[in-house]
């Protein structure tokens, strides 16, 4: 066999070699693709949990609650391998949608530290939350809750009339 032969039948399996190589990797994406489920865009208002245990809010720690924060931390609890994401209430749509900080959903599948953390901005007057934990796309716990942002003027009437109280 000549050299020129031996050269061109060396390319040829380094040719082989890769493609083999490019659709094993593609199969293995392909295959964790579709073993981790994504949750729903929109939930309807009416979302209830189907099962539960999934998700244990723990910021903030009131279902209902008022701030003068332009954010909000959000912190839960659930099982390893959980999907936690978090959704906000659309008042001119009338259902909840995924939260989008930057242009990443706030969502995330819990680790060996069973904790999930979050952040997202408040709007002025009430902002309505839901938090979703989900072991597929049929078993979740949903949790809503509510944040009152309060503006500085409310709050600084708020503080006089405690202090004349106070004062007597």
């Amino acid at each position: 066999m000549s050299e020129d032969s031996l050269g061109g039948a060396m390319m040829v399996k380094k040719r082989i070699l890769r493609i083999g190589v490019l659709l094993l990797s593609l199969i293995l994406l392909m295959s964790l693709y579709t073993s981790v489920f994504a949750s729903p865009e929109v939930l309807p208002e009416t979302v209830t949990s189907t099962a539960e245990g999934y998700v244990t809010l723990l910021a903030p720690e009131q279902l209902t609650s008022s701030t003068t924060n332009k954010s909000l931390p959000i912190a839960a609890s659930a099982p390893e391998g959980t999907v936690v994401t978090v959704y906000r209430y659309s008042y001119t749509a009338g259902n909840y949608q995924k939260v989008v900080v930057g242009e990443v959903p706030l969502e995330s599948v819990v680790g060996s530290t069973t904790l999930f953390a979050g952040r997202t901005d408040l709007t002025p007057g009430l902002n309505k939350f839901l938090i979703r934990g989900a072991k597929d796309d049929e078993t979740y716990t949903v949790i809503p809750f509510e944040v009152n942002v309060l503006n500085e003027g409310f709050m600084d009437r708020i503080k006089g009339v405690i202090n004349i109280i106070l004062a007597k």
